[in-house]
């Protein structure tokens, strides 16, 4: 098969990056009702599970984990396999690719180049045989071009995985322990550039329970991979090659109870993130030199926290108790910026069911896909996968902080995105504008009176060229703003 981008493709992806660009804002205060754009249930044959989300270089969505029945023993069900979709940035199905049988996807992400790359688990028909890991290599249109395949002992995961700073790949997660099978080990695995494929590296710190849940590179090109230790939150500090890999205690359990999961990260330059699953799961953030800003403990099941360019955490938990499946932002002076109920944002919609959100991913303004699993029968093969996606979760972009007072111009009170797909802020400061758009013909089309940082809604529009003219404290400021 070959492979033919023309210029005006490449202009078509351009522009939908364009429109994928939406502004967001935060307001003083705890945030609720966040811009849900769509949510969407996609009935497939099976028994779905997603495991994963990837984005790629235009706004699309790589899903993926498993379909068929989760049974593994005494038979393994042979209808198991791994599968993903694209959907694009309206939340619709681009394709959906099965892999093989008796498999299944654990964790994916999109390089540089836009390739998909697809850590997938193959099992033996014989438990208790070795597994194999099928590093995949995928065209954005869906051509696997490449497969490598590497065995490992049955057991392992590979939970994690991101693209280095030098286009390697770095795949983490656990494995059962050198000469200790019943025990788990964290590990490490480069892909270097080229394909090279290095040796991979048992990181366990003399305890019979380490996995591996999260990986980052950090500023100073070192890997930091992170996870549960028994009742510890650790992690592991390496060189760029997998080298002089660095142990660190973060958290353990008052009364000594083994964590289920656990996740380290650095928000900005000077604070760490940590969290993870046991009794209760917790969320913490720590200062430069490891002391505690502020905790958050709940008992359920925590979803992964990521941090944001401004210092804040975002992270959710699904309690034991009402609401369910919540999402928080908390900046870095312990407030809560926001709070999102995802439960009352489908319902809202007619979507009902037994949630469970498996990842979340952000794009660059920091809007976000939410990714999961939904149960709306009373069968284990009735789950179906789910997605969200949220434009406004309150998340500070630093062009939106609220300008000091100056001489208004055009340029600085011009509509952003331009492009727009839909949505569209004034940039500079003001107290209260009345905007009004026209067709190039001169026919108005739209008014609205705004105050600072307040949406406009341009989504009723065709696409095409636009004038507007907003008038402030009497003084008139216009220009043209393209609708994609």
């Amino acid at each position: 098969m070959k492979l033919k981008v023309t210029h005006t493709s490449l202009r078509t992806a351009h522009l939908r990056k364009l429109a994928w660009t939406i502004f967001l804002l935060v307001w003083a205060g705890v945030c609720e009702g966040q811009q849900i754009i769509w949510a969407k249930v996609y009935p497939l044959a099976k028994d779905d599970l997603i495991r994963s989300i990837a984005k790629d270089n235009f706004g699309n969505m790589y899903a993926a984990g498993r379909t068929g029945r989760a049974v593994y023993n005494p038979t393994p069900d042979l209808n198991q396999q791994g599968f993903l979709m694209k959907i694009d940035s309206n939340g619709d199905t681009l394709f959906t690719q099965y892999f093989g049988q008796y498999g299944e996807i654990f964790s994916l992400v999109v390089d540089p180049f836009n390739v998909v790359r697809i850590n997938y688990v193959t099992n033996s028909f014989v438990p208790g045989q070795d597994q194999r890991l099928i590093l995949i290599q995928m065209s954005e249109q869906g051509f696997v071009f490449k497969r490598d395949t590497i065995p490992f002992r049955a057991g392992f995961q590979p939970n994690s995985c991101i693209m280095g700073k030098d286009s390697s790949l770095i795949i983490t997660g656990s494995i059962p322990k050198t000469g200790a099978a019943s025990q788990l080990s964290m590990f490490f695995l480069r892909v270097q550039k080229d394909d090279t494929i290095d040796s991979w590296i048992e990181l366990n710190p003399g305890h019979p329970n380490c996995v591996a849940n999260k990986v980052e590179q950090l500023p100073n090109g070192h890997y930091l991979v992170s996870g549960t230790v028994g009742s510890r939150i650790g992690s592991y500090e390496l060189n760029e090659d997998g080298s002089n890999p660095v142990f660190k205690q973060w958290y353990q359990t008052p009364d000594l109870s083994n964590m289920t999961s656990g996740y380290v990260g650095k928000v900005g330059t000077k604070s760490s993130f940590i969290g993870g699953d046991g009794g209760p799961c917790l969320v913490a953030n720590y200062d430069s030199i490891s002391n505690k800003k502020w905790m958050h403990k709940e008992v359920g099941v925590l979803y992964p926290p990521q941090g944001m360019t401004d210092g804040g955490v975002v992270y959710g938990f699904n309690p034991n108790l009402p609401p369910y499946n919540v999402f928080f932002k908390r900046a870095p002076d312990s407030t809560t910026t926001w709070y999102m109920n995802i439960d009352d944002s489908l319902q809202t919609r007619g979507i009902v069911g037994s949630i469970e959100v498996k990842a979340y991913t952000y794009f660059d303004d920091q809007s976000a896909i939410f990714a999961g699993t939904i149960y709306q029968g009373s069968s284990i093969n009735q789950r179906d996968p789910f997605f969200m996606r949220v434009a406004n979760v309150g998340t500070p972009v630093t062009s939106l902080t609220k300008p000091k007072r100056g001489t208004l111009t055009n340029e600085t009170l011009a509509p952003w995105p331009n492009p727009s797909g839909g949505t569209l802020y004034l940039k500079q400061h003001f107290d209260k504008a009345e905007v009004h758009f026209y067709t190039v013909s001169g026919r108005e089309v739209q008014t609205d009176t705004v105050r600072f940082g307040q949406p406009i809604n341009i989504s009723s529009f065709s696409p095409g060229l636009y004038l507007y003219r907003a008038v402030i404290d009497g003084k008139p400021f216009s220009g043209k703003l393209m609708r994609d």
